[in-house]
């Protein structure tokens, strides 16, 4: 008989880079790097959501079956993201309102799920940010143990690992691994405070060419 697979939660210290994490722009990030970025498909479901960042926790369940999660949700901490491989599976809504509920209630920083939810009204008054495909009708179910928590995972394309840290805003979802944290973090922040200078200068005038291709004047 199949059982669930459980591997203990990735205990990440955030404390030290939350400022970093709060002020980065995941798309100045985006000028650095061509990992980490899960399919567009996969977005801000709430349209007041803000930005998201934390831990991942990793779950991967088959397409009608979600016991995993409901453990998974159960065990994640304050902070936590949860983050959801639906086996490829498009058409069953495995968050509903009880996820969202006991997720918001434990105090997570959000769910990110490859495929549909359902109770989006529900979901919407609860508050938990979610990032999704869409929604649906059709439910998963109780049916068999089955499922992974806090192991490797694929979600919007993109490796994730237990511990690794996601972004996620209205323009996207991020996954950042350890040891190139740090330095897109930074190399983001500088971005973006040279582009605040970049700013001021094309009101005052000065055009795209002049900033960033002067070897092509017009």
């Amino acid at each position: 008989m199949d059982k669930i697979r459980i591997n203990p939660r990735k205990d990440i210290n955030v404390k030290a880079i939350r400022e970093k994490l709060q002020a980065a722009d995941i798309a100045a990030i985006g000028h650095y790097t061509e990992f980490g970025f899960m399919d567009p498909r996969i977005r801000c479901v709430f349209p007041d959501t803000e930005k998201i960042f934390g831990p991942a926790v990793t779950v991967r369940i088959p397409s009608q079956e979600s016991k995993a999660l409901h453990i998974a949700v159960s065990m994640a901490q304050e902070g936590d993201v949860i983050v959801i491989d639906r086996c490829g599976d498009a058409n069953h809504a495995c968050v509903g309102e009880m996820i969202a509920l006991c997720s918001h209630a434990r105090k997570l920083a959000g769910i990110v799920v490859d495929g549909p939810i359902t109770d989006y009204e529900e979901i919407a008054d609860i508050g938990i940010p979610v990032f999704a495909t869409g929604v649906s009708a059709l439910t998963t179910k109780f049916i068999e143990d089955c499922g992974e928590i806090n192991y490797s995972i694929s979600c919007g394309g993109v490796p994730v690992e237990p511990g690794d840290m996601i972004m996620a805003d209205k323009n996207g979802v991020l996954v950042l691994r350890e040891f190139e944290l740090k330095e897109l973090l930074d190399t983001a922040l500088g971005d973006q405070e040279a582009e605040s200078r970049e700013k001021e200068e094309v009101l005052r005038g000065k055009t795209l060419q002049q900033l960033y291709v002067p070897e092509y004047p017009v």
